[in-house]
């Protein structure tokens, strides 16, 4: 017996050892965002309310669905000839800093009006999706499904309006 619990005592701190080791302080910081010279905010916004009457027109859509998900409050709109799109407040943590820790790792980074923002797509550009930095702690997430000429360069025309429409912070 008293072979064993030595043995058993050395074992215990061998596992210890290799459990904090896998705990090193060498983990990857957050990708960095650049600064965002021109704040916006969208606190207290109606993600249904950033379209106007024009964009909608342009694109065939309607009023859109208030709603609520993971990232924050958002609107969806639908059309008939099976457009989809989203847009998100996110306003409850970093914004793109948190956003870039949660993004699909094949995304761009790009810059959509002077913004910093994360492009993904697939291929042959049916699906996109941009989040936009528009202050430290807040980001748009739009999301477009069979835009034309592609969604990707449907969904930045439709972002450089509403862009250009977001007043500064409070």
């Amino acid at each position: 017996m008293t072979v064993r619990l030595p043995t058993a005592i050395i074992a215990a701190a061998l596992c210890c050892v290799a459990t904090l080791t896998g705990c090193s302080a060498d983990e990857p910081a957050p990708p960095t965002v650049p600064a965002i010279s021109s704040p916006k905010g969208l606190v207290g916004l109606d993600p249904c309310a950033l379209l106007d009457e024009d964009n909608k027109a342009t694109l065939g859509l309607g009023d859109g669905v208030p709603g609520q998900d993971e990232l924050g409050a958002n609107c969806r709109w639908h059309t008939s000839k099976d457009l989809k799109v989203q847009l998100t407040s996110y306003t409850g943590g970093a914004g793109l800093t948190d956003l870039t820790t949660q993004v699909d790792p094949a995304a761009s980074r790009v810059r959509l009006s002077g913004y910093p923002a994360l492009e993904t797509f697939t291929v042959g550009g049916r699906f996109c999706r941009y989040d936009v930095g528009v202050a430290d702690e807040q980001a748009i997430v739009a999301t477009m499904d069979g835009g034309e000429p592609d969604s990707c360069t449907a969904l930045q025309k439709l972002l450089t309006a509403v862009l250009s429409r977001l007043p500064a912070p409070d």
